[in-house]
């Protein structure tokens, strides 16, 4: 197993140079690309459009390295992945106007395999249509999950499935930025479920991240 492990966490680092996969803070790294797809309308506020440039979410695999095993802690690694989730938004919504990685960047992107959560902070979460590729990735996923986080696999093996995000420039600013009156009200929900482990959203390259996942 522990080389599994290493092997795992060896491809994840190779993965993450071919793919330039940049370093945000301790939470979050990101890849761009620009979009293939049909035109389309996000949270009825913004089309995005053939190649328009994208931010694709990834999670470091180090920031979940002091997540408890012990079921009972659940609510209290949920608090936790909450505080970052939202302190590294807000951050994002301070710099995204000033750091070059992010010129020109129309939206946030990716793809949980857990339960959807995140309506409430401005995602547009859609599930990802049933696909022989679909059926893959779920079962290499299980995997990942049941080697790095065995805790995680007994809780979500039943509720494994995808689902795309997606969170527009102009939502994130209004949500997260400092003077935000959502901002403010977010940080109040105490309680609120927040957007699980993601991995990069297939309908553009098809490329996909394990750190991304939250797997390694």
């Amino acid at each position: 197993m522990k080389i599994f492990y290493r092997f795992l966490c060896w491809y994840d680092d190779y993965w993450r140079r071919k793919h330039k996969v940049e370093r945000f803070d301790d939470l979050l790294s990101f890849s761009f690309e620009n979009y293939s797809g049909e035109r389309r309308l996000i949270d009825q506020t913004t089309w995005i459009e053939p190649d328009d440039r994208l931010a694709i979410i990834h999670f470091n695999r180090d920031c979940f390295s002091n997540t408890s095993n012990d079921p009972k802690q659940n609510l209290r690694n949920a608090l936790r992945f909450r505080r970052l989730i939202l302190s590294s938004f807000k951050q994002l919504a301070q710099d995204i106007d000033k750091k070059e990685m992010f010129n020109d960047v129309k939206a946030l992107h990716g793809i949980s395999w857990l339960p959807a959560h995140g309506e409430k902070l401005g995602f547009v979460i859609e599930k990802v249509p049933d696909s022989m590729f679909g059926f893959i990735r779920k079962f290499y996923f299980s995997v990942l999950l049941k080697t790095f986080f065995p805790h995680l696999a007994m809780q979500e093996t039943h509720r494994i499935e995808p689902h795309a995000y997606w969170l527009t420039r102009d939502r994130l600013l209004r949500n997260f930025s400092l003077d935000s009156e959502s901002s403010s009200n977010i940080e109040q929900k105490n309680t609120e479920k927040l957007l699980e482990p993601v991995v990069k959203y297939p309908g553009t390259n098809k490329k996909q991240s394990i750190t991304a996942a939250g797997a390694c």
